[in-house]
Parts: structure tokens; C-alpha cells; sequence
């Protein structure tokens, strides 16, 4: 290779860094304040309340209060103050009815309106439905967010054969970089797959091809608390 080659090569690879640290940017949106965040959140999730026949406050408590905070940082990119890496995607996990799927759907709306992302929401269900629909290139790299990751079917027929697109999803938006956003009542060792009392897995899920790339894809970030739908339904 000659230098002229060599020094076009570097030069190539110097300007898609660039690029790149520039796309991972602008997910971030500084110019927000932490009581501007708090409110306008709170009132989307109010919003997303009402269009389920709930009419009530939105309550910051001790179980989401932490989570909520990282979320700003998370938003403006302050990696200095928040506990998570601010260029990864967020899979929120916790248990029935304790929030997470309000929240992250909120917070997302906000993002999106703040950084004018376009971020695909689909319930993990619909999952199978449209990468047969649209085919997974569809969903390769625009952001992307699973609610309810782990209650999907794994596994179709295409042709007679048993093919798993959801793990195939999962890997082909590893390699393209595409932002990932999840919640599930599952952590990621049980998505990996079943596991006896000795923690050895006994049947294989998501397997540890998918669960290394899910551990480099998301921060991975437990929402606590109980059931709050009752308390909100009152």
C-alpha cells in the first residue's frame, strides 16, 4: 500500500469516527433543566394515564425517583453524573405493574421530541408479525424500543423450516449500531434461557451469543417497587 493509499485510508477512518461520535450526540439534548425534564415527563405519563381511562398525578417516589434522575443525566449526556454509559440503549427491567413501561414510553416521546429522533416502538408480541411483514432490514439501525422484551415468540416456520428472527434482530442491530430500548419482567440471565437451582442453564432462549451482544447493547437498569396499577386505578 502506498502512502498516498495509506494516508486516504486514515483519513476515511478519522472522518466516519467523527461522524459517528456526532450520531451518538445527538441522542443528547444538554440544554434542558432537571425541574423542565421532571415536569414535562411527568405530564406525558399523565397523558398516557388518561388514554388508558386513568385520570391522576403521576407520582415520583422513592422506587423511581433514582431511576428518573439517571434519566436526565442519561438525556442531557452527562456522563460525569450518570451511573449509566450514555451511548448505550436502556433495558429497564422490574415486575408486573411497576412502571416501566409508562416510563420508558415518556421518557422516549420526550427524547424524540427534544433530539427529533424517530424511535420505533413495538410491542414484543407484534415483533415476529412485523419482521415477516416489513423483513428484518426494516428494523436493522433506526431506534428502537421492545416493550415487554421476553414475551415474544422465538421461533416461526418460514418454508417448513424453524427459523428465530427476533435472535436474528438482535444480531444483525448489534452489528449496525442500532439504539436499543427495553423493558421486561425478565433479566437477562433468565432471557439467556432456564436454569436449575444450580444456576446452570437447562434450556436455551435468547443462548449466550445473543446475551454478550444484549450486555454491550444496554445499560441494564431494575425499576423497584411493586404493583402500582392498583393504587393508580383508584
Amino acid at each position: 500500500m502506498t502512502p498516498t493509499l495509506i494516508s486516504s485510508f486514515i483519513q476515511s477512518s478519522i472522518k466516519k469516527q467523527d461522524e459517528l461520535r456526532k450520531e451518538l450526540n445527538s441522542y443528547h439534548y444538554p440544554e434542558i433543566s432537571d425541574r423542565s425534564f421532571f415536569e414535562l415527563l411527568k405530564l406525558k405519563v399523565q397523558e398516557i394515564f388518561a388514554q388508558r381511562g386513568i385520570i391522576r398525578e403521576f407520582d415520583i417516589d422513592k422506587h423511581n425517583k433514582d431511576v428518573i434522575r439517571q434519566l436526565y443525566y442519561y438525556l442531557i449526556g452527562d456522563q460525569t453524573l450518570c451511573k449509566w454509559n450514555i451511548n448505550k440503549g436502556i433495558y429497564l427491567m422490574g415486575k408486573v405493574g411497576c412502571g416501566k413501561s409508562v416510563l420508558m414510553y415518556a421518557y422516549l416521546a420526550l427524547q424524540d421530541a427534544l433530539t427529533h429522533k424517530i424511535t420505533t416502538t413495538i410491542h414484543a408480541k407484534q415483533l415476529i408479525d412485523a419482521i415477516t411483514r416489513n423483513g428484518i432490514d426494516s428494523l436493522k439501525s433506526q431506534p428502537l424500543f421492545i416493550d415487554e422484551m421476553g414475551r415474544e415468540n422465538l421461533e416461526m416456520r418460514d418454508y417448513g423450516n424453524i427459523v428465530k428472527p427476533v435472535i436474528d434482530l438482535f444480531s444483525i442491530r448489534y452489528e449496525w449500531g442500532g439504539r436499543t430500548y427495553a423493558t421486561s419482567n425478565f433479566t437477562l440471565d433468565t432471557l439467556e434461557g432456564s436454569r436449575d437451582q444450580n444456576g446452570n442453564i437447562k434450556e436455551i432462549r435468547y443462548g449466550n451469543f445473543i446475551r454478550t451482544r444484549m450486555d454491550e447493547m444496554f445499560n441494564i437498569v431494575e425499576l423497584p417497587g411493586d404493583n402500582r396499577r392498583m393504587k393508580w386505578e383508584k
